[in-house]
C-alpha cells in the first residue's frame, strides 16, 4: 500500500474521533469520574481530543508533503560509508549475562518509592493509571507496563521491577547500536560489556522505576538522531519522534534529552548549510514537530492535573542537602568509588576518553553534557531535589568514554613500556577488561533489600510486647507500614503526639529513616529520639540513607 495513503487514511480516522467523540464519553470508556476530579478529567478529554485532530492534520501534511520524496538515500559521505551493523554471537552472550544478572534476587525489599509506585499507581486499571497523576512518582509508561506485569504474573516485587529489568537489558544492546555509530566494533561491545557488569546499571535494572527505560530511549533517540542526520530516510526520523514521544512519557528528564538533540541538529544544519543537504528540515518536521505532538497527545489527559500543583511538589520538599549541588557531586564521586573501588583512577579514565571523543567525535561529550548540565540548572532554578539519579540516563555515553579511555590509556602504556608495537599488543584492550572486572567486582553490592523494611517489621512483632506501642516518624516510614504491610502502628508528625504514645505505655518502640528528612521535616522529634530513645537495630539497604532505625524507650515521657 502506498506509504502516502496509510497517513492520509489513520489522519482521517484520527480527526473524525476527535471530533465526535465527546469528552465524557472518552473518560467514561476509560474509569468513573470522581466529583473531586471531574472538571480536571473533563479539561483533559478535550485536550485530548484536540490532539488527536491535531495528530491527524500533522499525518495528512506529512503524507502529502515529506512520505514518498524522501525515499532518496542521502548523499552524504558519511551515510555511504556506514556498514551493515551485524549482532556478533558475543553482544548475545553479553545480552544473556546481562539478564540473568537482573533477575537473580529481584524479588528483594522494596524501598520507599518503588511502594509509592506498587500502591498508588501499579494496581490501578489501565484506564486510571493513564488519567492520574498525583506525584512525580507517576512514570506513565512505566506503570501501564508494571499493571501488565501484574496482569500476567501476579503482584509481588519482581514483577513490579520486572519492566526495568527487561529495558535495562535493551539499554546494553541500545548502547551498541550506538557505539556502532561513533566508534569501532570492539570498544562498542567492551561498552556493552561493561554497562553489563556496572553496579548502577544492575541497581536500577532491579528499581521498580522507569529509569531504565528513560536510559533506553535515551540511547535509541540518539541513535536514531545520529542515522537520521546522516541518511534521508523518513522512517528514522518518525521512529525518532517515537522513541522520544515514549521516553517523555516515562519520564519528563527526557525533555533534557531532546533539548540535547536540538541543538546538535541545529549545529548540523549550519555547518553544513552550504552543502547540498536535501530535505534537510525533514529532521524538524518528522521528528521534532511529531515528536511535540505526540508528547502532547500522550500527556493530554493529565495536563489539568499535571500544572495543578502536584508537578512541582519535589520542590517543595525543604530537605537543603538534597538540593545542594556539591551533596550531588560527592555522592556521585561515592558512585564511581562503588563501581571502580578508586576514583581517581575512574576519573582519570574518564577524562583521558572525554578529550579523545572531544577531538574525534564531540556529539558523544554534547550528548553527555548537554542534557545533564540543562537538567541541573533547571532543577537548582525550580529549588527541586538534585538526586544522582536524576542523571542516571546519561551513563551509556559515560561507559563510551571510560572505554575510550581505557583504551588509550593502555595503548599509552604500552609505548612507554616499550612493550612494541600497539598493534600488536591489544593493551588497551586489556586495560578496558580489567576495568570490566573491577566493575563487576562490585555487583554483589547490588543485591540485597533496597530498604529492609521487611526486616525491621519482623524484628519489630518478635519482640514488641502485647502492651508496647509501635510508632512511625515520617512519609518514608509510615506510608510503607501502613498501605504496603498492613501494620496497625501509630504515626506521630509532632512531638506532642510521641509523647502522647509514649504516656499510655511502658515500652515504645519508634522506627524511622532517611535521617536527613528527618532532620529537616520533624527536628523537635529527632532530638527527643536521641535524647529518650536507644537504637536497638539498623537494618541497612542497598539504597543511600535509607537505614531503617528502630528505637527503643522503656520510659514515659518526663
Amino acid at each position: 500500500m502506498n506509504a502516502s495513503l496509510i497517513y492520509y487514511s489513520v489522519g482521517a480516522v484520527l480527526i473524525l474521533i476527535g471530533i465526535f467523540v465527546s469528552s465524557p464519553a472518552l473518560i467514561a470508556t476509560l474509569r468513573t469520574i470522581p466529583p473531586n476530579l471531574a472538571e480536571q478529567l473533563l479539561a483533559g478529554a478535550t485536550l485530548f481530543r484536540i490532539g488527536l485532530v491535531s495528530l491527524g492534520i500533522v499525518l495528512i501534511v506529512l503524507g502529502r508533503a515529506f512520505i514518498g520524496k524522501l525515499e532518496l538515500q542521502s548523499r552524504h559521505p558519511r551515510s555511504e560509508s556506514r556498514p551493515k551493523i551485524q549482532i556478533p554471537t558475543s553482544l548475545v552472550i553479553i545480552l544473556f549475562a546481562a539478564l540473568a544478572l537482573r533477575l537473580y534476587k529481584l524479588n528483594a525489599g522494596l524501598w520507599y518509592d518503588e511502594i509509592l509506585t506498587y500502591v498508588h499507581y501499579a494496581r490501578l486499571p489501565f484506564g486510571q493509571i493513564i488519567t492520574t497523576y498525583g506525584d512525580q512518582n507517576q512514570h506513565f509508561l512505566y506503570s501501564i507496563l508494571a499493571h501488565a506485569s501484574f496482569l500476567i504474573f501476579g503482584e509481588s516485587g519482581w514483577s513490579l521491577r520486572l519492566p526495568a529489568v527487561i529495558f535495562g537489558t535493551g539499554s546494553i544492546w541500545a548502547l551498541y547500536l550506538f557505539g556502532r555509530q561513533v566508534t569501532n566494533a570492539r570498544e562498542a561491545l567492551l561498552s556493552a560489556a561493561l554497562l553489563t557488569f556496572s553496579y548502577h546499571h544492575v541497581w536500577f535494572s532491579q528499581n521498580g522505576r522507569g529509569y531504565t527505560a528513560l536510559l533506553f530511549w535515551t540511547i535509541l533517540s540518539s541513535w536514531l538522531l545520529l542515522r537520521g542526520i546522516r541518511e534521508t530516510k523518513p522512517k528514522l526520523w518518525v521512529l525518532y519522534a517515537l522513541a522520544v514521544a515514549l521516553g517523555v512519557y516515562t519520564h519528563m528528564t527526557m525533555l533534557f534529552v531532546i533539548t540535547a538533540h536540538f541543538i546538535i541538529y541545529l549545529i548540523e544544519v549550519l555547518t553544513r548549510r552550504k552543502e547540498m543537504w536535501p530535505y534537510r528540515w525533514s529532521g524538524f518536521f518528522l521528528g521534532f514537530c511529531l515528536a511535540g505532538v505526540l508528547t502532547l497527545l500522550l500527556y493530554a489527559l493529565v495536563m489539568p492535573q499535571l500544572f495543578g500543583g502536584t508537578f512541582w511538589e519535589g520542590a517543595r520538599l525543604t530537605i537543603i542537602p538534597w538540593k545542594n549541588p556539591f551533596w550531588t557531586f560527592v555522592e556521585l564521586v561515592n558512585g564511581i568509588e562503588i563501581g571502580f573501588a578508586a576514583p581517581v583512577v575512574g576519573l582519570l579514565v574518564f577524562g583521558g576518553g572525554l578529550l579523545s571523543f572531544g577531538r574525534k567525535d564531540p556529539m558523544v561529550i554534547l550528548l553527555l553534557i548537554l542534557p545533564a548540565l540543562v537538567s541541573a540548572a533547571v532543577f537548582i532554578a525550580m529549588g527541586h531535589p538534585l538526586w544522582p539519579r536524576t542523571f542516571f540516563f546519561t551513563i551509556g555515553f559515560g561507559i563510551l568514554i571510560i572505554i575510550r579511555g581505557g583504551m588509550l590509556w593502555g595503548d599509552l602504556a604500552a609505548k612507554l613500556a616499550h612493550l612494541g608495537p600497539t598493534k600488536s599488543i591489544p593493551s588497551g584492550t586489556v586495560l578496558c577488561v580489567g576495568l570490566i572486572l573491577i566493575s563487576a567486582m562490585s555487583i554483589l553490592s547490588a543485591y540485597g533489600p533496597k530498604q529492609d523494611y521487611l526486616g525491621a517489621l519482623t524484628f519489630v512483632n518478635e519482640r514488641r510486647g502485647q502492651r508496647d506501642a509501635v510508632v512511625t516518624v515520617g512519609i518514608p516510614a509510615t506510608f510503607p507500614y501502613r498501605h504496603f504491610y498492613k501494620a496497625n502502628w501509630e504515626a506521630v508528625e509532632t512531638l506532642q503526639d510521641l509523647n502522647s504514645a509514649r504516656s499510655r505505655t511502658g515500652r515504645t518502640w519508634l522506627l524511622y529513616t532517611m535521617p536527613l528528612y528527618v532532620q529537616s521535616e520533624y527536628p523537635e522529634i529527632l532530638v527527643s529520639i536521641h535524647r529518650d530513645f536507644k537504637v536497638v537495630q539498623k537494618f541497612n539497604g542497598t539504597l543511600g540513607g535509607g537505614t531503617i532505625f528502630v528505637c527503643l524507650s522503656d520510659l514515659p515521657p518526663v
